[in-house]
């Protein structure tokens, strides 16, 4: 018989996944219901979706458990890098992966004001996390992976929609694409011909970061405004398209860098 046990630490990850997504699920649900028209199914898909997203968050954190340690310099002791709790900068962290989806399906059913607003709680715990994290010395290696990862999933997740509905140009959600593929591409690369890396946040990537939310946030708003006009339109997706593309440019850099390095 096949036996699998994660540490307590990632055991909690798991509870605390499944215990926001549960959380998120009832406040949303109790929203919808006292808004929702007849034959309205947007409540259903809601709670199938945020209830998933718990799931696969809590999924993650199985799959990173080896991830739940101090991020302390090679060399130290494991019994040194072991996380006695979660850690409140990793539950953030953890609370953005199971935003995404109720983010998305509200976003699919024109719950754009519902929508946005979990995008904003979603942004805060972006800035909180390694706020805490840096403060209070709890960077740990799953923050260190984690943290861009769902910084990717939920910013590819939501232009996704925008381009499927229409609200931004495709050429925009291409120049995304790319920046991202380069992105994996390249850390496979690297993690090929020089073996594990750790990322850092650049001063680029945080400013790229702030614009694109303050953007995406632009964008949903929209809606409800009727639309915005042409000029802001054309204003705005030219700003994050230059920041998606000098981001391109920053992530060749600094992996030319690290080859050079090594």
């Amino acid at each position: 018989m096949i036996s699998f046990r994660i540490d307590r630490v990632a055991r909690d990850a798991v509870l605390f996944s499944l215990a926001a997504s549960l959380g998120a699920t009832a406040l949303g649900a109790l929203w919808l219901s006292a808004t929702r028209v007849a034959g309205d199914p947007s409540l259903v898909r809601f709670v199938a979706w945020t209830l998933l997203g718990g799931v696969a968050t809590a999924a993650l954190a199985v799959s990173m458990s080896p991830t739940f340690r101090r991020a302390s310099p090679a060399g130290s002791q494991d019994d040194d890098l072991r996380l006695p709790p979660l850690g409140l900068p990793n539950a953030l962290t953890l609370l953005r992966f199971v935003l995404i989806a109720p983010t998305v399906v509200l976003l699919l059913d024109g719950r754009t004001l519902e929508a946005l607003v979990c995008y904003i709680v979603l942004f805060a715990t972006d800035v909180a996390d390694g706020i805490v994290a840096r403060r209070r010395g709890l960077e740990s290696e799953f923050g260190v992976v984690a943290d861009p990862l769902a910084d990717v999933a939920s910013t590819f997740a939501v232009f996704t929609v925008f381009v499927v509905q229409g609200l931004c140009p495709p050429w925009l959600y291409a120049v995304l694409s790319f920046r991202y593929a380069m992105l994996f591409v390249g850390s496979v690369g690297l993690f090929w011909v020089s073996g594990p890396f750790e990322f850092r946040a650049t001063i680029p990537g945080k400013i790229v970061g702030v614009v694109q939310a303050a953007g995406a946030s632009l964008v949903m708003v929209g809606p409800l405004w009727g639309g915005l006009a042409p000029s802001i339109e054309g204003v705005l997706f030219a700003f994050l398209g230059i920041g998606f593309a000098s981001i391109v440019v920053s992530q060749a850099i600094i992996g030319w860098r690290l080859i050079r390095r090594r």
